[in-house]
């Protein structure tokens, strides 16, 4: 079993990171009822079943794994072009709450909470984020 201890920056022991494909070999380890068991087959189960929902086909003859994987892809794509062109995207996350509101990823890499107003067609800025270069998409504001 391959165990990593995370230690925060005092050096002092705040975790163990247990790779998933060890799940099965710490199972067998504990006593089978308790918590500890049932929490680790609960994670391998739900594991096994994550997998083979990513290896479905889908009716485009991809799996859900590539299918995911030509999305991310595209919508790279689609924010390169915005970013390339000084038009900023907006997305949705759980930063987002109200239904009026969204994340504005902004050319120069940070980030904005904004409310759009639909009858004004207008967003208004209610917090900044995240400060120039910080933001999920700033990969794509650094190489433009």
């Amino acid at each position: 079993m391959k165990l990593k201890e995370i230690r925060d920056e005092k050096g002092t022991l705040s975790g163990v990171l247990i790779p998933a494909d060890d799940f099965r070999e710490l199972k067998e380890s504990l006593k089978t009822g308790s918590k500890f068991f049932d929490y680790f087959d609960s994670l391998q189960s739900n594991r096994e079943n994550e997998k083979r929902n990513l290896d479905q086909l889908m009716p485009n003859g991809s799996t859900v794994a590539e299918t995911n994987e030509k999305t991310a892809k595209l919508t790279e794509e689609i924010h390169r072009e915005a970013i390339s062109r000084d038009v900023p995207m907006f997305y949705r996350d759980e930063r987002a709450r109200a239904t009026k509101e969204f994340v504005r990823a902004n050319p120069d890499g940070s980030e904005d909470l904004v409310s759009y107003d639909m009858a004004t067609r207008s967003y208004s800025v209610l917090k900044p984020l995240l400060p120039v270069g910080k933001g999920y998409w700033s990969k794509l504001s650094i190489t433009k």
